[in-house]
C-alpha cells in the first residue's frame, strides 16, 4: 500500500502463523506512539485478557465489559510502543490481537478513505478485545466485543486464533462492514446480505494480510507467480501447512448453492441436507472476487513484458487452464526468476484496486436491496475507475461463469472480443456514476445484534473434519 509514512506504535504480529512465519514480523500501525494505554487501549477499543474464560459473549444476555481475573495488561516500552513483548508472554496475546484489529482497520480506512466509527458507537463507544476463550473452537465479533477462541489441528495441537491473522482479520471485517453497509430491520435480513457479510469479510482479511510485503513475497515464492496454485494468501484461516476454514480460489458457482436459502426463524434449509449456510452461500461471490485479483494481476504482468504471449490466459476458458497448468506454472516460476520487481509491482497493484473495488461497493450498496448482482455492479464500475477498463470484459466473465449476472445494473455496449475465444463476446462497459451513501435501513440497535446472531460460525468446530 501506498501511504504516507507517518510515526506510529510498533507491534509484533503474525501475518500468516501457520504458514512459516517461525518469528513475528515488526508492525507500525496508525496511533502516534505513547497515545495507546496499556491493555493495549484506545478510546475506540481496549484489550480484555481474562485468565479464565470459558463462555463466549451472547448478546443481550451477556456482554462486555469482562469483570473476571485478568492477566497483567501489555504495557509500553517507554517509547510507547509493543514490540519488546516476548511472544511466550500473556501480554502477548492482548497485544497481537490489538495490532491486528488495528493493522486491519489502518489498511481499510485507507481504501475507504475515512475513519471507521463502531456501528454501537452510540450506546457502546469501545470494542473490548478478548484473546482466548478457554476450551471454545471459535471466533466471532459483535457489539463492543471481538473475541477468539483456540482450535486443535489436524495433530490434536491447540491453535490459538488469537494468533490467526486470517481470523482476526475476518472478525475485524464484520465489524467493518456493519458499519459502512449498516443492516436491514430484522424482518428484511436476507440470505444474499448473510453470505455477502462471510464473503466480504473473508476478503478484508486477506487483503490486509497482503498488505505485509513478506506475505506478497511468499505468495510469489510459493506459486511461482500462478495465484491458481494453493498458497498462503487463498487458504483463508489456516490452521497447517495442510487446513484452513475456507479457500477463496473455489469453484463454486451458483448453481451448486440453488436452493439454499435463509428461513424466516433465522435457520437454513439446505437442499443438498449438507448442513450448509450462509458460508457457502458466499463462496461463489468470493470466488468471483479472487479471479478479479488474478485477472488484474495477470493483466499488470503483460503490460509489464514480464510474460510472454503464449502465457496469456486471459483468453482461455477455464478447462484450458487446467490443461495447462503445469507447464503454465514452470513457466511463469522461470518468469518470476526474471521480471521479480515487475511481479511484485503487479501483486501490489492488482491488491490495491481490488480494495478499492470493494471500498466503494461498502460506500453504495444498499443493505436493504443488496444482492450479488449488485455486488458485481460496484465492483466493476470501480474497477473501471482504477484503471481497469480495458479487461472490464475479461472481470464481467469472472462473475458470469459464476452465475452472477450484474448486466442489469450496468450500461453495456456489445462488441467481439478478439481476446476470446470463437463465440464468446467482449462487453465494453461504461462506469456508473456512485450514487449518495445509502441510508442505514435500520437505527436500532436490536437490529444489528439479530443480524450479527444469523451469523454463527459453528462450522468451525469441526473444520478439521470436512477438509
Amino acid at each position: 500500500m501506498r501511504r504516507a509514512a507517518v510515526p506510529g506504535t510498533r507491534f509484533r504480529l503474525f501475518p500468516e502463523y501457520a504458514s512459516g512465519y517461525a518469528e513475528p514480523e515488526t508492525v507500525t500501525v496508525s496511533p502516534p506512539a505513547g497515545s495507546l494505554g496499556c491493555g493495549p487501549a484506545d478510546a475506540t477499543m481496549y484489550a480484555a485478557n481474562p485468565t479464565l474464560k470459558t463462555e463466549p459473549y451472547a448478546p443481550p444476555a451477556t456482554m462486555p465489559p469482562w469483570r473476571g481475573p485478568q492477566y497483567l495488561p501489555a504495557m509500553p516500552d517507554r517509547a510507547g510502543h509493543f514490540d519488546h513483548i516476548p511472544v511466550e508472554a500473556p501480554e502477548f496475546l492482548a497485544a497481537h490481537v490489538y495490532g491486528t484489529v488495528r493493522h486491519t482497520l489502518d489498511v481499510w480506512e485507507w481504501y475507504l478513505g475515512h475513519r471507521v466509527t463502531w456501528w454501537h458507537a452510540a450506546f457502546l463507544p469501545r470494542i473490548e478485545l478478548v484473546p482466548v476463550v478457554t476450551g471454545w473452537p471459535n471466533a466471532h465479533s459483535g457489539p463492543g466485543f471481538i473475541e477468539t477462541g483456540m482450535m486443535p489441528n489436524e495433530t490434536g495441537r491447540e491453535q490459538l486464533l488469537a494468533l490467526n491473522f486470517d481470523v482476526i482479520g475476518h472478525e475485524t471485517g464484520h465489524a467493518i462492514l456493519f458499519s459502512q453497509v449498516g443492516v436491514p430491520p430484522p424482518d428484511q435480513v436476507t440470505g444474499a446480505y448473510l453470505a455477502f457479510h462471510e464473503s466480504f469479510s473473508d476478503l478484508i482479511g486477506m487483503i490486509a494480510a497482503m498488505s505485509f510485503a513478506s506475505v506478497t513475497r511468499k505468495l510469489l515464492a510459493q506459486t511461482g507467480g500462478n495465484l491458481y496454485a494453493a498458497n498462503l494468501v487463498n487458504r483463508l484461516g489456516k490452521l497447517s501447512d495442510r487446513e484452513q476454514v475456507r479457500i477463496a480460489d473455489n469453484v463454486t458457482i451458483m448453481e451448486d448453492v440453488a436452493g439454499l436459502r435463509l428461513l424466516p426463524d433465522g435457520s437454513w434449509f439446505d437442499p443438498l441436507d449438507e448442513n450448509r449456510n450462509q458460508h457457502a452461500l458466499g463462496e461463489p461471490l468470493t470466488g468471483a472476487i479472487f479471479d478479479m485479483l488474478v485477472e488484474i494481476f495477470q493483466d499488470g504482468l503483460v503490460r509489464r513484458g514480464a510474460i510472454a504471449p503464449d502465457q496469456d490466459t486471459r483468453g482461455w476458458t477455464r478447462e484450458e487452464v487446467e490443461a495447462s497448468f503445469a507447464k503454465l506454472h514452470l513457466q511463469s516460476t522461470r518468469a518470476l526468476a526474471c521480471f521479480g520487481a515487475e511481479f511484485q509491482a503487479a501483486i501490489d497493484d492488482a491488491r490495491d484496486v481490488l480494495g478499492c473495488a470493494m471500498a466503494h461497493a461498502m460506500r453504495t450498496l444498499n443493505p436493504e436491496t443488496l444482492s450479488f448482482e449488485q455486488v458485481a455492479a460496484r465492483m466493476l464500475e470501480a474497477s473501471a475507475g482504477h484503471g481497469q477498463g480495458h479487461i472490464l470484459p475479461a472481470l464481467l466473465d469472472d462473475f458470469l461463469w459464476r452465475g452472477i449476472d450484474p448486466r442489469p445494473f450496468l450500461t453495456i455496449d456489445v462488441a467481439r472480443d478478439p481476446m476470446r475465444r470463437p463465440g464468446r463476446t467482449r462487453r465494453t462497459l461504461r462506469a456508473i456514476e456512485p450514487g449518495a451513501h445509502p441510508r442505514c435501513g435500520c437505527g436500532d440497535p436490536f437490529a444489528f445484534i439479530f443480524a450479527r446472531r444469523l451469523m454463527p460460525h459453528s462450522h468451525r468446530e469441526d473444520a478439521a473434519a470436512m477438509l
